[in-house]
C-alpha cells in the first residue's frame, strides 16, 4: 500500500509539472480564439482544486510554484475561469502559513483578487471576496492588502452594492461561500456580508497613517453605515445574543463579531475633527462672561488657590451644540424618568486610556474586546449616597458613602445587565441615592466640544466631565478632595456646597494616592468653610486639594417625583486634570531634554566615549533630582500654562496673554534657580542606589512619561526610561568606578543647563509634547462618541 501511494503521489506531481502547468500556459495564449482552450483550462483548474492536487502543488519546486503564481493574475482577470482561480488561491492560502505568505507577497495576485471583487459577475465577486478573506487569515496577508489600499477598494464596492442600513440585520448569517441563506435569502446577501466582513477586517488592520489616507467622504459614509448597523444589532438583541449568535435568530448577524464592528467604528472615527468646533475664547465668555477682567481676576487670584463662584453667566455661543447653555436647555421641563433616560440609555463602557499613552493603536490592542460592552459599575457609573458614619468605615462625625448595589463597590465589578437601567436607577433615586455618571465628554458631542475648548483655554491635553443626579434632602458623595480642579455647572435644581480651605500647601497630584482623612476635621477647618447655594446656570470653581461636600435642599412642595422638581439637583463637573508632563516639574524635564538636544548639535561627542557616558549619566540623574525637588516645592506641582492663550482674537486677550507669559517666565526662572541651588549629586545618587537595591520602581513611576522624550529609536547608549530600574544599575556601576569624574560631570551639566537653557526653546518643545498628548486623547474621544450612536441626547 505504501508503495502504491508513493507511486500515485509521484504520478500526480509529474502531472502537475509536465502536463497541467504547460497546458494551462498554452491554453491561456489561445483563450481568445478557442473555446477548446477555455474547456481545457476549466478542466485542469478543477483538477488543481482537488485536495490531493493542492497538497502536491504546495510541495513542488520553487520554480514550478513561482511559475504558477505568475499565471494567476491573467487567470483571475479572465471572467470564464476567474471564479475557479479565486477558489484555488483561497485554498492555497489556507493550506499553510508559508503558502499564505507567498501568495500575499505577490502584488499582482492581490490586485487580481481586488479586481475580481468589483467585477459585475456575482459568482466571480463572491469567490474573489472569499479568497481575500482567506489571504487575510494571516497578519502578513492583511498588512499587504492595507499597503495596496485595499480597504478603499472594498469600501467602494460595498457602497455600490449596499442595502439600506435599516435592513442590515437581515443579512445572511450563513458561513462564507454559501450561495443561499436560511429563509430563502439569495447569493447577493451573502456577498454583501462578505464585503462587510472583509472591509471591517482591513479597517481593523490599518495603521493610523493608512486610516488617515482614506478619503474623508468615503470614510464618513462607511462610518454612518456601520453605526446604523451597530444600532440595529443593539436594538435587536443583547450582547450575549450577538456574541453567541443563536441560529434561531437570523436577525442576529454572525459574519462580523461585536468587538470587530465596534473597533472599526472607533478606528474610522479617530481622525474626525468635529469635537473641536467650540472655540476656546467663546467658552471662556460663556463661563466667565464678556468682561475680560473677571477672567483675569480668576486666573491670577483663584486658579489652584481658592473657590470662585460665577452666577448665571452662561451665554449661547455660535451654534446650538456649542455651549453649556444648550445642554441646560435640552433638559428643560424634564421629569426624573426623562433625565435618567437621556443620560443612561444607549451607554457603553469607556475603558480608561493610560495616562502616558501616545499611540491610540496600543490602546485598541489592549481593549478591542471591551469596546461596545455594557457600562461597568465603579468605572462608568456609581449609585451612591453619603450617610452617618455607622454604615461604613467611620471617620469620626463625617459621613461615609454606601452603594445601592452593596456587593459591587470595586472599580472592576461588572454590574448585572438588569441593574443598570432606568427602573433600577429610579428605585435607587427614591431611596436617596445619587446617580453619578463618568466620562460625559465621551458620551455627549456638545460636552465634548466644551471639554476640548476648556482644555485649550488652560493649556492642557484634556478635560473630564461627570454628571450627578441627586434627589431632595440627600448627599451623594462624602466630604473629599480631588486631585484635579473642578468647575461645577448647575444644570437643574439647586445644591448647597461646603468648600473648605486647602489643608496643605502641596497640591495633590494626579494619580497619586489621596489621604481622605487629611484636614477633614477640626474647628479651624469648619470656621473657614465657605458655603455656596448654586441655582440653574451657576458655576462653582473648586481647586484641587480643597475638601468639599454638597447636598440638596429640602423639598417642601410635596410634589411627586415626576412633577415639579424643586429640591432635586442635576449638575455637571468639568475637571481640569493636570497630567505629570504639564506641571512645572514636567516643564523642567522638557527644558532639560531640549537643552541637551541643542547642546548635542553644537558639540560633537563620539558615541560610546567615556565623556558621552558621563554626560548621559548626569542628564538622567538631573531628571531624578528635578523630581525630588518637585516633591518638596509646591510650585513644581502647579499647572504650567505656557501654551495657553497662544491664539488670541482681540486686544484684551493679547494683553492677558502678555501678562500671563511674563508670569510664566517668572515661574520658570524660579524653577530653574531652584534646580541650580538644590540639585545635589550625593543626595540624588544615594536615593537612586537605594531604589535599585530594593527594586523599588515607585521612585520612577511619575517619570515614565520621559520615554516619550527619549524614544529608543533616537537614542544610542542613553536611558530609555522604559525600564529605568535596570538602566540605573549601569549608572551605579559607572559611578563606583569613576566617582570623582561622575560627580564633577554632574555638577558641570547642572551648571551649564541652568545658565544656558532658553525659555522659548523649552516652550516650543513643550507645545510639541502637548500636541502629541492631545491628539491621542482627541482620537479616543472621537472613537467613544461614535460608539454612543444610540444615545438619546447625543
Amino acid at each position: 500500500m505504501k508503495k502504491k501511494r508513493k507511486r500515485k503521489s509521484k504520478k500526480i506531481n509529474e502531472n502537475i509539472d509536465v502536463i497541467i502547468f504547460p497546458t494551462i500556459l498554452a491554453s491561456l495564449k489561445n483563450l481568445a480564439t478557442s473555446n477548446f482552450a477555455k474547456n481545457v483550462l476549466t478542466k485542469h483548474l478543477t483538477k488543481l482544486h482537488k485536495p490531493h492536487h493542492l497538497k502536491t502543488l504546495t510541495t513542488t519546486t520553487n520554480n514550478n510554484f513561482n511559475l504558477f503564481l505568475s499565471l494567476l493574475p491573467p487567470l483571475l482577470t479572465t471572467p470564464s475561469i476567474a471564479t475557479k482561480t479565486a477558489e484555488i488561491v483561497g485554498a492555497l492560502c489556507l493550506e499553510s502559513f508559508e503558502m499564505n505568505e507567498r501568495v500575499a507577497c505577490d502584488e499582482e495576485v492581490l490586485k487580481g483578487l481586488l479586481e475580481g471583487v468589483g467585477i459585475g459577475s456575482k459568482s466571480v465577486a463572491l469567490a474573489a471576496c472569499n479568497a481575500v478573506l482567506d489571504v487575510c487569515t494571516t497578519s502578513v496577508g492583511r498588512q499587504r492588502f492595507c499597503e495596496l489600499h485595499a480597504v478603499e477598494k472594498l469600501m467602494s464596492v460595498f457602497l455600490q452594492d449596499a442595502i439600506l442600513p435599516a435592513n442590515f440585520v437581515y443579512l445572511c448569517s450563513m458561513g462564507r461561500g454559501s450561495s443561499k441563506c436560511p429563509g430563502g435569502e439569495v447569493k447577493e446577501n451573502a456577498f454583501r456580508g462578505l464585503i462587510l466582513e472583509a472591509t471591517v477586517t482591513l479597517i481593523n488592520t490599518c495603521n493610523v497613517k493608512q486610516l488617515s489616507g482614506i478619503p474623508e467622504e468615503l470614510s464618513a459614509i462607511i462610518l454612518s453605515y456601520l453605526k446604523a448597523f451597530l444600532v440595529q444589532v443593539q436594538n435587536q438583541s443583547s450582547q450575549s445574543d450577538f456574541t453567541n449568535c443563536s441560529r434561531k435568530r437570523h436577525s442576529c448577524l454572525s459574519i462580523v463579531k461585536l468587538h470587530d464592528l465596534t473597533q472599526s467604528i472607533f478606528r474610522l472615527s479617530i481622525k474626525s475633527g468635529n469635537t473641536t468646533t467650540c472655540i476656546s475664547d467663546k467658552v471662556k465668555k460663556s463661563i466667565f462672561g464678556p468682561n475680560q477682567s473677571v477672567f483675569e481676576h480668576f486666573i491670577f487670584n483663584y486658579w489652584e488657590n481658592s473657590p470662585f463662584v460665577l452666577r448665571r453667566l452662561l451665554e449661547p455661543l455660535s451654534g446650538p451644540q456649542d455651549s453649556l447653555n444648550s445642554f441646560i436647555q435640552s433638559f428643560n421641563s424634564m421629569g426624573i424618568h426623562d433625565v435618567l433616560s437621556s443620560i443612561i440609555e444607549g451607554l457603553v463602557s469607556c475603558p480608561p486610556l493610560p495616562s502616558d499613552e501616545l499611540d491610540i493603536l496600543n490602546f485598541l490592542k489592549e481593549n478591542k474586546d471591551g469596546l461596545g460592552h455594557q457600562i461597568i459599575y465603579g468605572q462608568d457609573i456609581r449609585v451612591v449616597k453619603a450617610v452617618e458614619g455607622s454604615l461604613g468605615t467611620s471617620r469620626g462625625n463625617l459621613k461615609t458613602e454606601v452603594h445601592f448595589l452593596k456587593e459591587c463597590t470595586g472599580p472592576s465589578c461588572i454590574s448585572d445587565p438588569n441593574f443598570i437601567n432606568i427602573q433600577k436607577c429610579e428605585e435607587a433615586y427614591r431611596e436617596g441615592y445619587s446617580i453619578a455618571l463618568r466620562g460625559m465628554e465621551f458620551r455627549s458631542q456638545s460636552i465634548a466640544s466644551i471639554a476640548n475648548a476648556l482644555a485649550v483655554l488652560f493649556g492642557q491635553p484634556s478635560v473630564g466631565a461627570n454628571s450627578y443626579l441627586t434627589p431632595p434632602r440627600s448627599q451623594g458623595l462624602a466630604r473629599h478632595y480631588d486631585d484635579h480642579c473642578v468647575f461645577v455647572c448647575q444644570i437643574l435644581g439647586q445644591k448647597k456646597w461646603n468648600v473648605y480651605p486647602q489643608s496643605t500647601v502641596h497640591l495633590p497630584r494626579l494619580y497619586e494616592p489621596l489621604d481622605r482623612n487629611i484636614g477633614f476635621e477640626g474647628d479651624n477647618l469648619e470656621s473657614e468653610c465657605k458655603q455656596f447655594l448654586l441655582g440653574e446656570g451657576d458655576i462653582l470653581y473648586i481647586p484641587r486639594g480643597c475638601p468639599h461636600e454638597a447636598c440638596t435642599i429640602s423639598d417642601d412642595s410635596g410634589s411627586e417625583m415626576n412633577d415639579a422638581l424643586s429640591g432635586f439637583s442635576f449638575h455637571l463637573t468639568l475637571g481640569i486634570e493636570i497630567e505629570p508632563p504639564f506641571e512645572w516639574e514636567g516643564f523642567a524635564h522638557v527644558a532639560l531634554h531640549c537643552w541637551n538636544q541643542n547642546k548635542k548639535q553644537q558639540l560633537y561627542t563620539p558615541v560610546g566615549s567615556f565623556s558621552e557616558a558621563l554626560n548621559l549619566m548626569s542628564i538622567n540623574l538631573l531628571h531624578v533630582a528635578i523630581q525630588q525637588i518637585g516633591v518638596l516645592d509646591p510650585t513644581f506641582a502647579k499647572a504650567c500654562m505656557v501654551v495657553a492663550f497662544t491664539s488670541v482674537s482681540d486686544a484684551q486677550d493679547k494683553n492677558l496673554s502678555n501678562t500671563l507669559s511674563q508670569n510664566q517666565r517668572t515661574t520658570f526662572n524660579y524653577v530653574i534657580s531652584k534646580v541650580d541651588r538644590d540639585a545635589r549629586f550625593v543626595e540624588v545618587f544615594k536615593s537612586v542606589r537605594v531604589a535599585v537595591e530594593k527594586k523599588n520602581e515607585d521612585m520612577f513611576q511619575r517619570m515614565r512619561w520621559l520615554r516619550h522624550l527619549y524614544p529608543k529609536e533616537n537614542i544610542k547608549g542613553g536611558l530609555h526610561w522604559e525600564n529605568p530600574l535596570t538602566e540605573f544599575e549601569n549608572i551605579i556601576r559607572l559611578y563606583n568606578e569613576h566617582r570623582e569624574d561622575a560627580e564633577s560631570a554632574f555638577m558641570q551639566v547642572k551648571s551649564n543647563f541652568c545658565r544656558e537653557v532658553v525659555f522659548e526653546d523649552a516652550c516650543e518643545s513643550f507645545g510639541t509634547l502637548l500636541h502629541k498628548y492631545k491628539r491621542v486623547r482627541t482620537q479616543y474621544m472621537n472613537g467613544m462618541l461614535s460608539l454612543h450612536c444610540n444615545g438619546k441626547c447625543y
